[in-house]
């Protein structure tokens, strides 16, 4: 081969090779009048540290929970990273979240501590207009139900900076079934188009209900995420179903609700202490023991530290709580047995 055609075929290859680069990450659009989304190209650059486990794992994990939170969104998911909190859970919802600050949160983190996108997981929600603020609704409250919760969707990619979910989640029922399955349906779509890993749902407290969404499904919920309290009996039924079909039951107000719990003198406080753990740390430790997945919203660096210690401990095989002092725990919770 003469120099010429050696110079001519080389760079023929990296011209390929830079094609087959540039199109390697793509971009989603969604267009403001239906919601359909198209592909666009983009590049990324990644690399570096290992992080303490993979994003996808399903349990025992902790989620970093944003509700609340508001302007100081940005500076606490940032702290909860640094802490070594990987899972992040918001919601396209002004009234009560920030996913703007959840997106410069966790590219500021990921940017200072070498990670990549999927060294994180991020899992938003589409709330229906009955549960916006009147005033910062975030897709058009006329649009059909469907370009609703595609709009919805888009808004969250904007603002979390990413191109997919990792987890996507129905924040309630609608008010009649055949709204419930609409909103469903755009759902499984996205799953379906790559855009969105897996779907969910949250404040489902009817076994049926769930029971019913499950089949009528044809992708399945790998989600259900509820308050953890008394007055739904801790769910244990709905539980029950999610250990079955092999969902994940995620809790929010985890310690907010079980304040009995934690003021327990007799038995929860002198436990704590003897295992070197604060009430909250038990009633943790309680939960990821029963197979649930708290949601955590503290706003304190250092109980952000403590949380993240003791979940590499029981990720570590480390027993914490006996089952023997696990049935005691769940008795003083109330949990119907």
């Amino acid at each position: 081969m003469s120099l010429l055609e050696q110079s001519s075929s080389t760079l023929l290859l990296v011209l390929l090779l830079a094609v087959c680069c540039f199109s390697s990450a793509l971009d989603v659009e969604v267009s403001a009048k239906d919601g359909s989304i198209t592909s666009t190209s983009t590049t990324t650059t990644t690399t570096t540290t290992t992080p303490m486990d993979p994003p996808a794992v399903t349990s025992p994990r902790i989620i970093y929970g944003t509700a609340w939170k508001h302007d100081a969104t940005m500076d606490l998911v940032y702290e909860a990273m640094k802490a070594g909190f990987r899972h992040i859970d918001t919601a396209c919802q002004p009234k009560h979240y920030h996913e703007p600050g959840v997106g410069m949160g966790w590219k500021a983190a990921a940017t200072e501590l070498g990670w990549t996108r999927q060294d994180v997981w991020l899992q938003t929600k589409f709330t229906s207009v009955s549960g916006q603020d009147v005033n910062r609704i975030p897709y058009d409250k006329h649009a059909p139900l469907e370009g609703q919760v595609r709009q919805s969707l888009q808004k969250s990619l904007e603002q979390l900076q990413t191109d997919y979910l990792d987890s996507w989640i129905m924040h309630g029922p609608e008010d009649t079934w055949e709204r419930t399955l609409t909103v469903w349906r755009v759902l499984e779509e996205f799953v379906e188009r790559g855009i969105v890993r897996q779907i969910g749902i949250s404040n489902f407290y009817d076994i049926a209900a769930v029971r019913y969404l499950y089949e009528q499904a044809k992708i399945k919920p790998a989600v259900v995420q509820n308050r953890f309290y008394a007055d739904t009996q801790y769910d244990v039924d709905i539980r029950t179903f999610c250990r079955q079909h092999g969902m994940e039951y995620q809790s929010f107000w985890t310690l907010g609700a079980n304040r009995h719990f934690l003021r327990n003198r007799q038995v929860v406080i002198p436990m704590a202490n003897a295992k070197g753990l604060s009430p909250e740390l038990l009633l943790y430790a309680t939960v990821m023991k029963l197979g649930i997945t708290p949601l955590d919203g503290t706003t304190s660096k250092e109980h952000m530290t403590q949380d993240i210690d003791l979940l590499r401990r029981i990720q570590s095989g480390e027993e914490i709580i006996s089952n023997e002092e696990l049935s005691i725990l769940v008795n003083i919770l109330g949990i119907p047995v």
